[in-house]
């Protein structure tokens, strides 16, 4: 009877822990779905009141422009293309600079928290770059490789890279010690450790400096349309701000921010998908 009754009540409770698992679920998503309402009304709001403001004289609605009237000046870059060259431009300096940013990002934080006498001799050299504004580096860079492709790559990589670095140089230091243990008592290789134990672990990290690098990029890509050419979205917005068209400016910040805002969103996705192991333990 005992064994019974004791058989019964484990069912229940594990019936019972999973539906107050289930409510706890429910009641995270039903908050989160409320703040990007609220952020959602928050945006609406504002342009609602920009809006107001303009039709009304309280703002000067030449150089303040007003959510309608940027409206039209993207109906119309869109139409006469200009708005589609600038932002094919821009996509191509940003992911030739990205993509170079993050080869050298994950795989120098790498090498430099795993081989620590590699880290000894850089730290220093890290410390100094990541903690200096690297854009200062812009005069240097247009004597070295002149105002060329090349040269905008190297200023996105110079600005992006060193966030995304440390981030996965810090996650490779702090891998759990008893799994690298474990994988040494086993005979395991440092490549087979890597593969296998580090590159997992890291994930979080390099997900962070992913998110940092791209924001980091995408100021790498305006600065170096500013000042070493006239096309992009830099060179749309430059153009514009000579012009005293606040319209157009307003244009290629919307631009950027919807961009920086749809690959942050991406990578979280990718971060859920792959790091989702570690919410199951």
């Amino acid at each position: 009877m005992v064994e019974t009754a004791s058989s019964t009540q484990q069912p229940d409770q594990g019936r019972g822990a999973g539906t107050a698992l289930g409510h706890r679920r429910r009641r995270r998503l039903s908050r989160r779905a409320t703040h990007r309402w609220i952020g959602f009304a928050s945006v609406i709001g504002l342009l609602v009141i920009w809006q107001v403001m303009a039709d009304t004289g309280l703002v000067n609605s030449a150089t303040s422009s007003s959510p309608s009237n940027v409206w039209d000046t993207a109906r119309q870059m869109i139409s006469d293309g200009t708005l589609g060259s600038a932002v094919a431009a821009s996509a191509k300096l940003f992911g030739a600079g990205f993509a170079v940013s993050v080869l050298i990002g994950v795989a120098g934080g790498v090498a430099l928290g795993w081989w620590r006498l590699l880290g000894a001799i850089f730290d220093p050299w890290v410390a100094i770059l990541y903690s200096t504004p690297l854009i200062a580096l812009l005069p240097l860079i247009l004597v070295w490789f002149g105002i060329t492709f090349e040269g905008q790559v190297v200023m996105v990589v110079v600005v992006s890279v060193m966030p995304l670095l440390v981030s996965v140089m810090a996650g490779t230091r702090h891998v759990d010690p008893a799994l690298l243990r474990l994988s040494k008592s086993y005979g395991g290789s440092q490549l087979a450790t890597l593969r296998t134990i580090v590159l997992p672990s890291i994930v979080p990290y390099i997900v962070t400096g992913v998110r940092l690098a791209i924001g980091g990029a995408l100021i790498g890509v305006t600065v170096a349309e500013y000042f070493e050419g006239d096309n992009g979205i830099g060179g749309l917005i430059l153009k514009s701000g000579t012009e005293l068209n606040s319209g157009g400016v307003f244009v290629g910040i919307v631009v950027l921010a919807g961009a920086s805002l749809t690959m942050t969103a991406i990578i979280r996705m990718l971060e859920n998908r792959v790091s989702g192991w570690r919410h199951d333990d």
